[in-house]
């Protein structure tokens, strides 16, 4: 197994590191991983190899996405699924050349099977938690149309004093290989033999969700008694047993079960479907009433109910001294003091107030605590253990009580070392109930922010607590966030559910390499998941955008719009300047822009000021709105942009080192980012090194970015062009074409290729060529203004003024929205070539009023090569501010 988890450590490398193995199942082998993207450990659960064969990665991924949809704090999240591909090269032939594998959190516990196995039978009070965790997991997996098919010991693991369901929608995929393999190897069929109901071991077709209510009469049975009902020598002998024997009672096995805990047991154990209980929801209510007193159980540390009048006052005593003592034992353990000092990524929970009045709801609040940190633990945020949370709670209540406690949220912190307090209280408002969950910084005694209300009726309190600990969940996520650390709470707006939450986390990845079609994908599940929360459709506009896609950029844009008040400043001055991107008002652009980094400095949207200041021909602006940016924290740290927008503000002031030095200090951070390299050569080319301009020709078509390094290339030409190195533009522009000419067939027929291998012929002197790729464009594109104009710029430096005013008059009757003045671009364009310099700038200038960009790059664009030494142009190009 050492030569797998090599091969795993490889094919995994770029996201997780894995560092050893945790254990092998029938299914799959487990093993310990850290994720790398959240610096945090999980569980990576590789398929068998003959299994994942059968499957195959579009139906292992169709079954094991059914788990990414349940929600529940008795289910074990799925956090992501994948196919890992190996390197081909020295593979034996007969060897799998990729691993299907599924992602879990990293619970720091043990399964339930290792319980059976260290203590056999458990505690009765035990047992029924314990199956009540695991028929609360089921209710809400069966409620979403989902069957577990596999509940078992090894499938229940145990956090604290909690139980949680793993592995929903394995059995399901694996099922389906086993139909298409034949496999019987115990733990693979369609279940596990010992726990497997009778439908399932006749291998019915019709298997519902009671055949899981089966399984956990199985379970409950082992977990009272240390033994499953049914032992065999073999497979077949345990499922026989299954379909036709009766199992003996609980309590031949131990007497003190008491008779309401064995009549449910056996009552899951009916051998016909339709005998059993009938689903997790009507079973649930059997096991609360079993866990409390008058149900027959005596959970540890209560009186039994017949004795509770008679004993009052010296439960209360005791009462009273436990707290006492518990006070004592923190004085003595615990940190005390002003001068604690204070994680500011650590989290404690507080007991939700009970400010309704009412105190059977004392024990909602204490709930709640314990929900949101059960919650906080799964999402990997480092949070303070509830057991001794709740300790400290009642010490610290205690001595605010006695006046020895002026903050106590303050004194709660320095107890656990926690920089961030989530509190709490509980209202009553009509009918319903309602929580508000607030996030306090402890160290500086502001609020950081508020969970939405949650509202509830008394006989919801499961689901309102659910929804209260995702609200807290996102609240605490985004704002330990470093995506979002540099905006004041204030200006965040409303707290996410953490399912949007981690959607947004996963577009937000996409976005930072630049792969923006599919962070939109995910930013729109995020809105999908939660649409009190803005960031999600506010970041889909600045993807748009990117890829020109206006109309889509237009409806958000809207959207975000009819907000109205719900928006916070910052994110009403993004809207207002999104407006002003979609309809082709930059000043407006740069207005919303410079508002919200005023708002938020720091943060990317001081990013898009400068961004947009630059496109406006305002390099010192640009400039200056970068200033208060740290391009090694948060969102900057994660891409090249910051760098290459100082770049571009540098060669628009004729800073040229300091251009060149920010290109480099990019490509440091970043290596091998083709935009960063571009941004090099520029700068050399401005400052006559020309021959540094070869290593970084290598660099750049080295880099990953396909889409991004055809770009620089042609780029780099063109700047060449512009500085006055005319032979030196023609030799890269020739190694340029060769490159573009050796890409696989695949690529070459791309759009995007055949785009800028038409203008990299053209700046190679090549113009037949060049001509021939446009018009093939333009016929397949009939209504693209860039193909028809660049196709008419190239036929008027050839001579042929027919087609080229052809060209320029289609472009002058375009009236469609979002043009943006990128008609009028690509008829001063042309106008140029024909030798109309005059009429060429007026065009340009109409062009850059209605939006076009005036980016400094823009000005070396090879159809407008023939202005360079134009007066007016000059003027036209010359930085504004």
């Amino acid at each position: 197994m050492t030569d797998q988890l090599e091969r795993l450590k490889t094919a995994l490398h770029s996201r997780y590191t894995v560092e050893r193995e945790l254990g092998r199942g029938g299914v799959a082998t487990v093993y310990l991983a850290e994720d790398l993207k959240h610096h945090r450990k999980v569980a990576v659960k590789v398929l068998r190899p003959d299994l994942a064969a059968a499957l195959g990665p579009e139906r292992f991924h169709r079954e094991i996405e059914i788990a990414a949809n349940l929600n529940h704090p008795h289910v074990l999240p799925l956090l992501d699924s994948g196919t890992a591909e190996e390197q081909p090269t020295a593979l034996p032939p007969d060897r799998p050349t990729a691993f299907l594998y599924y992602v879990m959190p990293y619970v720091d516990g043990e399964s339930l099977r290792d319980k059976l196995a260290k203590e056999g039978e458990v505690p009765i009070a035990e047992a029924v938690r314990i199956l009540r965790d695991v028929v609360e997991a089921l209710k809400h997996a069966h409620k979403h149309n989902v069957v577990h098919r596999d509940i078992k010991p090894e499938n229940v693991m145990l956090a604290e004093d909690h139980a949680l369901v793993t592995d929903f929608g394995v059995a399901k995929a694996v099922s389906d290989a086993t139909g298409a393999i034949g496999l019987t190897t115990e733990g693979v069929a369609l279940g596990t033999p010992a726990y497997m109901s009778p439908e399932q071991a006749s291998a019915d077709p019709h298997i519902d969700h009671r055949a899981d209510i089966y399984s956990v009469g199985v379970i409950a049975y082992e977990l009272l008694t240390g033994r499953t009902p049914f032992v065999g020598t073999t497979q077949q002998e345990l499922l026989a047993a299954h379909v036709t024997q009766t199992p003996d009672p609980v309590t031949r096995y131990r007497e003190s079960v008491p008779p309401a805990l064995a009549e449910l047991v056996m009552k899951c154990w009916e051998k016909k479907a339709a005998d059993r209980w009938q689903s997790a929801e009507e079973l649930l209510p059997q096991l609360e009433a079993l866990a409390t007193p008058s149900g027959g159980t005596t959970p540890v540390g209560t009186v039994p109910v017949s004795a509770v009048a008679r004993t009052k006052k010296i439960v209360l005593a005791a009462s009273a001294l436990a707290v006492v003592l518990a006070a004592i034992v923190f004085v003595t353990l615990l940190p005390r003091g002003s001068g604690v000092a204070l994680n500011p990524d650590h989290v404690v929970v507080a007991v939700v107030r009970n400010a309704t009045g009412d105190p059977s709801l004392d024990q909602l609040g204490e709930r709640a605590g314990h929900w949101i940190t059960q919650g906080l633990q799964l999402a990997a945020i480092q949070v303070t253990p509830w057991v001794q949370a709740l300790r400290s709670w009642t010490y610290v209540q205690t001595e605010s009580q006695a006046g020895r406690v002026r903050d106590p949220i303050r004194a709660l912190a320095e107890e656990t070392g926690a920089g961030i307090v989530i509190s709490g209280a509980l209202y009553i408002e009509g009918d319903n109930l309602e929580i508000q969950v607030d996030a306090t910084d402890a160290s500086r005694g502001r609020l950081i922010g508020s969970s939405a209300i949650v509202t509830g009726s008394r006989d919801d309190q499961r689901d309102m607590l659910g929804d209260v600990q995702q609200r807290v969940m996102g609240l605490v996520a985004v704002r330990l966030e470093e995506q979002l650390d540099y905006l004041p709470s204030e200006m965040l707006g409303s707290a996410p559910t953490f399912e949007a939450y981690e959607a947004f986390s996963e577009a937000m990845a996409f976005h930072h390499r630049q792969e923006y079609s599919e962070a939109i994908l995910h930013f729109r599940r995020a809105y999908e998941l939660d649409s009190t929360w803005a960031q999600p459709l506010l970041r889909m506009n600045s993807a748009l955008s990117n890829l020109g896609r206006r109309a889509e950029q237009d409806s958000v844009n809207a959207l975000l719009e009819s907000l109205g008040q719900r928006l916070t400043p910052y994110e009403r001055a993004l809207v207002q300047a999104g407006r002003g991107t979609v309809d082709g008002n930059l000043q407006l652009a740069l207005l919303g822009y410079r508002r919200a980094a005023e708002l938020a400095p720091g943060s990317p949207a001081a990013y898009n000021y400068a961004n947009t200041a630059l496109r406006l021909n305002r390099p010192r602006e640009a400039f200056d709105a970068l200033q208060p940016i740290n391009p090694e924290r948060g969102f900057f740290r994660e891409t090249p942009l910051y760098w290459q927008v100082l770049a571009d503000a540098h060669q628009g002031l004729g800073d040229f080192e300091q251009a060149l030095e920010a290109g480099r200090r990019g490509c440091a951070l970043h290596p091998q980012d083709a935009g960063c390299l571009h941004k090099q050569a520029v700068a050399l080319a401005a400052l006559g090194r020309i021959e540094e301009i070869w290593p970084v020709l290598d660099g750049i078509e080295a880099s990953t970015s396909v889409r991004y390094r055809r770009r620089n290339l042609v780029l780099v030409v063109e700047a060449l062009q512009f500085y006055g190195h005319i032979e030196m533009a023609h030799a890269v522009a020739e190694r340029v074409v060769n490159w573009f000419e050796s890409r696989s067939s695949d690529e070459a027929a791309s759009t995007g290729h055949r785009r800028l291998y038409g203008r990299a012929l053209f700046l190679a002197g090549r113009l037949a060529e060049s001509q021939d790729v446009l018009e093939s464009l333009v016929h397949e594109y009939p209504e693209s203004v860039e193909f028809r104009g660049l196709r008419g710029v190239i036929v008027a430096t050839r001579g042929d003024s027919v087609q080229a005013l052809q060209d320029a008059e289609w472009l002058g009757e375009l009236n469609r929205p979002y043009l943006r003045g990128q008609h009028k671009y690509w008829t001063g364009a042309i106008a140029g070539a024909l030798g109309d310099r005059e009429r060429a700038v007026d065009l340009l200038r109409q062009a850059f009023t209605e939006g076009q960009y005036l980016y400094p790059w823009s000005w070396s664009s090879l159809e407008l090569d023939v202005l360079r030494d134009y007066p007016p142009f000059q003027e036209l190009i010359r930085p504004k501010g």
